[in-house]
């Protein structure tokens, strides 16, 4: 019982954090496709958009790809759109990944954080479901595999019965192809409320005595990925004096967290 339990309460903070920010307006944006396609939030206005944050280094993305892009197909017939937005790294590095795990949805490269963290990802993969009218139907943290993702897209109202959900789980035969150039993401000019004060940087307090001011950073359970001076930089946490670290910046109101597992990141933009 005390299992059936924990499962329901599991259950219920799952779905209260997918409604947290469901119905309302999305971010505009604009972006263009690996091959060249350009949509915007004025242009998808009508069909239903499901937006996947991800990154090649990701494991649980990777555990996740094959039934996002079955979600593309099962759904076609009902005009959903699937934009596999990558953030924040290379193109190369992208296109490789491709080349060795190919994917029949359109990917789009986002050199950088913006548009990640306006849809709040703070970690891959992170599932944003914005529906016809252009509002935010519902968010997903994490992998969570076919079933997942389609109870995500029945809050937009996109459903299929068994004999479309068998002839959409088949395996895609699209080939295997990187086409033209593209172009890094855009972002249209949306006006937000500016903070009612600056957040104050983050502090990394490191075992040799030296110590690091970071306002955009990613942490994994291994490495801190940081820019300094321009510069990125990956250092390893062992060298990071993890106790003072923690301690000061709670001190400040820098809401800082140290990943435990290769399954968790942590960043801050």
């Amino acid at each position: 019982m005390s299992r059936i339990l924990q499962g329901l309460l599991v259950s219920i903070i799952l779905c209260a954090l997918a409604a947290a920010d469901a119905f309302k307006p999305a971010p505009p944006f604009s972006v263009q496709t690996l091959d060249g396609e350009t949509f915007t939030s004025t242009s998808l206005r009508g069909r239903v958009t499901l937006l996947q944050f991800w990154a090649t280094w990701c494991p649980y993305c990777r555990r996740d790809q094959s039934a996002v892009d079955d979600m593309e197909r099962m759904f076609a017939d009902q005009g959903l759109v699937v934009l596999a937005v990558d953030v924040n790294e290379k193109e190369s590095t992208v296109r490789n990944y491709l080349q060795a795990n190919p994917r029949s949805c359109r990917v789009v490269l986002n050199g950088g954080t913006e548009l990640a963290a306006r849809f709040g990802a703070h970690g891959f993969p992170y599932y944003v479901l914005i529906d016809g009218n252009g509002n935010i139907a519902g968010v997903q943290s994490g992998a969570g595999g076919e079933g997942s993702l389609r109870h995500l897209l029945g809050r937009a109202g996109l459903s299929q019965g068994p004999d479309a959900r068998a002839a959409g789980s088949r395996k895609s035969t699209v080939p295997t192809a990187i086409i033209a150039k593209s172009t890094v993401i855009e972002l249209a000019g949306a006006q937000s409320a500016p903070p009612s004060k600056p957040r104050p940087k983050t502090i990394f307090f490191f075992t040799d005595g030296t110590r690091l001011e970071a306002d955009h950073y990613l942490l994994d359970a291994t490495f801190l990925h940081v820019e300094v001076d321009g510069q990125q930089r990956t250092i390893a946490l062992s060298a990071l004096d993890k106790k003072t670290t923690l301690t000061i910046n709670h001190q400040r109101g820098v809401d800082l967290n140290i990943p435990q597992s290769l399954s968790e990141i942590f960043l801050a933009f």
